[in-house]
C-alpha cells in the first residue's frame, strides 16, 4: 500500500476510530476463505453458541490458523498489515482470528470496545487493534457491523443495558474495517430471511499484552514450521523489544520452532546498564 494511503487511514482512525480499506483484498482470496470457512463449519459442525456475545444465530470458529493454510495470508496481508503496525507498532502480535457468520434471525450484538478486559483508564494509547474482513457484503440489512464513530476517545466503558445510538457499516466484500480495539462496535441484526453475513476477525495486540488466543497450544507444530517468518513473528515466537518471552534468553521459535527466528533476549536492545526485572 502507497505511504500516502497509509497515512489517510492511520488519520480516519484518529479521528473516528475506525477506518474502510476497500477493495483490499483480491477476489480469488476472498472466495477460497469463503469455501474453507464454510468447509470448517460443515466439519465442526458449528452451531450458535446462544449467548449474548457470540450470538444466537452466529457461527464462530476460532484459531483459524489451525483450520487451514489459506488463512496464514490474512495476519500478514500487504493492505491491512502496515496500517496495524502503524497504529500499534511493529512488535504488535496476533490475539486471535475469528470467522463470525451471522444468520437469519440474529440480533444485535451488545455494543462494546475490544479492550474491554483492560482495566486501564480510558481513553488510552492504542493496546489493541481490530480488522474485519469482509467475505461478503455487510450491509444494514444483514447484520453489517454497527459502531459509534468517535468512541476510542470516550473516558468510560458503555453500559450493556443502555441504548446506544451506532451507525451500519457497509461495504462490499473484499473490504477491511480497521478500527482501534477502544471503539464501541458490535455486530448488527439480520433482518434477511435467506442471507449470511461473513466476516472474519484478525485482531492484533501490542507486544506486551497477552493475547486473546493461545497461538502456542492452539496450532500444532507441524502447521508453524510452515509460517512465514512474519507470521511467526505475529504468533509471538520472536521476542519483543528484544526481552520478552524469553525462554533462558531465547526465543520461543528457537526452542519450539526449529531454530527459525535466531533471537536472543539481549540481542540489540541491552544497554550496558539494563538488567532483566529492575
Amino acid at each position: 500500500m502507497e505511504p500516502s494511503r497509509i497515512e489517510e487511514h492511520l488519520s480516519e482512525i484518529e479521528e473516528q476510530g475506525y477506518t474502510i480499506v476497500r477493495d483490499a483484498i483480491e477476489p480469488p482470496l476472498v472466495d477460497a476463505l469463503v469455501q474453507q470457512i464454510r468447509n470448517v463449519e460443515k466439519e465442526m459442525g458449528a452451531k450458535p453458541k446462544g449467548n449474548p456475545a457470540e450470538g444466537y444465530a452466529t457461527l464462530r470458529t476460532y484459531n483459524l490458523l489451525a483450520r487451514g493454510e489459506v488463512f496464514q495470508t490474512m495476519p500478514v496481508h500487504e493492505n491491512v498489515l502496515p496500517i496495524v503496525e502503524r497504529v500499534l507498532d511493529t512488535g504488535c502480535l496476533l490475539s486471535g482470528m475469528t470467522a463470525i457468520d451471522i444468520g437469519p434471525g440474529e440480533v444485535c450484538q451488545p455494543i462494546h470496545p475490544d479492550d474491554i478486559v483492560m482495566n486501564v483508564e480510558r481513553p488510552h494509547v492504542p493496546l489493541m487493534c481490530t480488522s474485519m474482513w469482509a467475505l461478503t457484503d455487510f450491509s444494514d440489512a444483514n447484520g453489517g457491523t454497527r459502531a459509534v464513530p468517535g468512541s476510542h476517545r470516550y473516558d468510560h466503558a458503555p453500559d450493556f443495558q443502555a441504548e446506544i445510538e451506532t451507525i451500519p457499516i457497509e461495504m462490499p466484500a473484499g473490504s477491511v474495517m480497521i478500527f482501534d480495539a477502544s471503539l464501541w462496535h458490535g455486530g448488527g441484526s439480520n433482518r434477511t430471511e435467506d442471507e449470511w453475513r461473513l466476516g472474519v476477525n484478525v485482531q492484533y495486540c501490542a507486544g506486551f499484552i497477552r493475547p486473546q488466543q493461545n497461538q502456542y497450544l492452539g496450532v500444532p507444530r507441524e502447521i508453524t514450521q510452515t509460517f512465514s517468518d512474519r507470521l511467526l513473528e505475529l504468533c509471538g515466537y520472536s521476542l519483543y523489544k528484544g526481552i520478552m518471552g524469553h525462554i533462558d534468553t531465547k526465543s520461543p521459535a528457537m526452542v519450539l520452532g526449529g531454530g527459525r527466528l535466531d533471537q536472543t533476549a539481549y540481542a540489540d536492545s541491552r544497554s550496558s546498564d539494563w538488567v532483566e526485572g529492575e
